[in-house]
């Protein structure tokens, strides 16, 4: 009975969902009808009313179709459940005709349970292995985003360090050059500084005008400037204002302004030449120049042997400054070296000593006086062109001939010392440290070793030390005084390589290689010692009154 009710249920059910599909599809069937008859009436039309009511017709007709569908899959779903029902039923009944015992239908009801328990979990498992699944899913996605991520990243990073290195392609190019260019300037630009430090340090030498603290700043603006400043036309121009940096040209245009008016002023341009013999033997050593008084003689040649050395090269001063002095095989050079000092002071013969009849002085009212040229002279020396025809044959003084071209050196190795032109007749000493310096190639291009200490410039210019010193080269000594009196020294009797250098030097020497003698230079400085009676020093000068 209870399965009869339930198919009757089941039939109501489905009478009510195909009324309820037929109403509702009535309506739509005459909306499509509806569709077809022209909404304007008059000269228009409805041009579209057909196309209208036929697509509203077969949507209808296809929503007919679909909820007769959904009907019988209803219909056939309710019929299964009903078959269910019909097998449970039919079960219990079969259950119950077995006559199974209370304990045996226990059993049964306990394992239906389970089973039914074991469907519920097979369900709740289906659950967590489809949310399982579904989160598998989402992480397999959240990989598939990380990895686009990822492979942008890299395309960015790949095309990002492909600009960045170009960028640093250029940046390399460009400071390479830029670093060339301006190493150049640079080394340019110190060449001038150094050159333009040089004249104005040769200004003041010169001229004395820059020993105040005013006179000191020229200095200084000239080692803080870094600019050229002008220079039209090749020429340096000095700026009107005193602020800012005027640059290297500034400060030549106004050093070459103040000379132009200096050199006339203090006499530069028109000095004063004299021409002086000096003795060492008596304004130097005090030793009277008497032949009949054998103690001056005696004291005389004891001098000259206390400045025999065994070695010149002994002495820092003259392995500094004499040329080619060393011998090719690198033996001791025996020789004389005579140091003395010179000055021009007041009272004060040229020596430094008190002012004696016979000594030689400078006047002090001239604020430099300044060597151009410079001679030995070497009176009693044996051997010389002018006097070895006069020495009879048979003489004994055959005995005592020398080299007939003796040749000495004369170096200054202390510092010069002038005074400061006296604008107020005051008397102002100044000093200087004279390196007398060669000035280097510009390019050298005969690659000349001139000096064994070398350094590099990018620029290929100046691969030479600025500060070599000019060594002296030795010169012709004479035997006579005379030679140096009257109308001029004789060029092949003099040296001219003390130009422009003061009289006035804190140390002198003058160096006597026995080689320049004799081969035998043992003999030779004995030979030296027992005919020459003095040393005496030639200086032709010049000197500037400095008003």
């Amino acid at each position: 009975e209870v399965l009869a009710l339930e198919g009757v249920m089941l039939a109501l059910d489905t009478t009510a969902a195909v009324f309820d599909v037929v109403a509702s599809q009535s309506q739509s069937t005459a909306d499509a009808i509806a569709e077809f008859f022209p909404r304007i009436v008059g000269l228009s039309t409805d041009a579209t009313s057909a196309a209208r009511g036929a697509s509203k017709l077969a949507g209808a007709i296809s929503e007919y179709g679909a909820n007769a569908a959904s009907i019988a899959a209803t219909a056939a779903s309710g019929g299964t459940g009903l078959a269910i029902n019909s097998l449970t039923n039919q079960l219990d009944l079969s259950m119950a005709k077995m006559d199974f015992k209370q304990e045996e239908m226990q059993l049964a009801y306990e394992y239906v349970n389970d089973w039914r328990d074991l469907g519920a979990q097979q369900n709740t498992l289906a659950q967590l292995v489809l949310e399982h699944q579904r989160q598998l899913q989402n992480v397999g996605n959240v990989m598939a985003k990380g990895e686009r991520i990822l492979a942008e990243r890299e395309v960015f990073r790949q095309r990002a360090a492909a600009v960045i290195q170009g960028y640093r392609t250029k940046d390399l190019t460009f400071r390479t050059f830029r670093n060339e260019a301006l190493e150049q300037y640079r080394s340019l630009f110190d060449l001038a500084s150094r050159y333009t430090y040089l004249a104005a340090k040769a200004y003041d030498y010169e001229t004395g005008l820059l020993g105040s603290p005013q006179g000191q700043t020229v200095f200084s603006k000239i080692v803080a400037s870094r600019s050229l400043g002008d220079l039209t036309d090749g020429v340096p121009q000095s700026t009107t204002s005193t602020l800012g940096d005027a640059g290297l040209a500034g400060t030549m245009a106004q050093l070459n302004a103040d000379f132009s008016v200096a050199e006339g002023r203090l006499g530069i341009n028109n000095p004063d030449y004299y021409g002086t013999v000096f003795s060492l033997r008596q304004e130097l050593f005090r030793i009277q120049d008497d032949p009949d008084i054998t103690s001056d003689e005696d004291a005389w040649m004891q001098t000259l042997e206390q400045h025999i050395v065994s070695n010149v090269l002994n002495d820092a001063d003259v392995v500094r400054q004499c040329r080619n002095i060393k011998k090719p095989d690198g033996s001791a050079v025996p020789g004389i070296i005579i140091p003395f000092s010179t000055t021009i002071e007041s009272g004060k013969n040229f020596f430094g000593l008190e002012l004696c009849g016979g000594d030689h002085v400078y006047s002090t009212s001239s604020y430099a006086t300044v060597i151009s040229n410079a001679g030995i002279v070497l009176p009693g020396y044996v051997g010389m062109d002018a006097s070895i025809s006069e020495i009879p044959l048979d003489s004994t003084n055959r005995s005592s001939i020398l080299s007939a071209t003796p040749y000495v050196y004369l170096i200054p190795c202390g510092n010069d010392i002038m005074r400061a032109p006296p604008l107020g007749d005051t008397d102002t000493i100044r000093t200087w440290t004279v390196q007398d310096q060669a000035l280097p190639l510009p390019y050298n291009l005969g690659a000349s070793d001139f000096n064994s200490n070398q350094y590099f410039s990018a620029t290929g210019t100046l691969n030479e030390k600025p500060w070599v010193i000019r060594k002296h080269q030795a010169f012709r000594a004479v035997e006579m005084a005379s030679l140096f009196q009257g109308g001029g020294p004789p060029l092949e009797f003099s040296t001219n390589r003390l130009i422009a250098r003061s009289a006035w030097n804190t140390r002198w020497k003058i160096v006597i290689p026995a080689i320049n003698l004799l081969n035998d230079e043992q003999t030779a400085l004995s030979r030296f010692v027992g005919s020459v009676t003095d040393v005496q020093l030639y200086l032709r000068t010049y000197s500037h009154a400095g008003n």
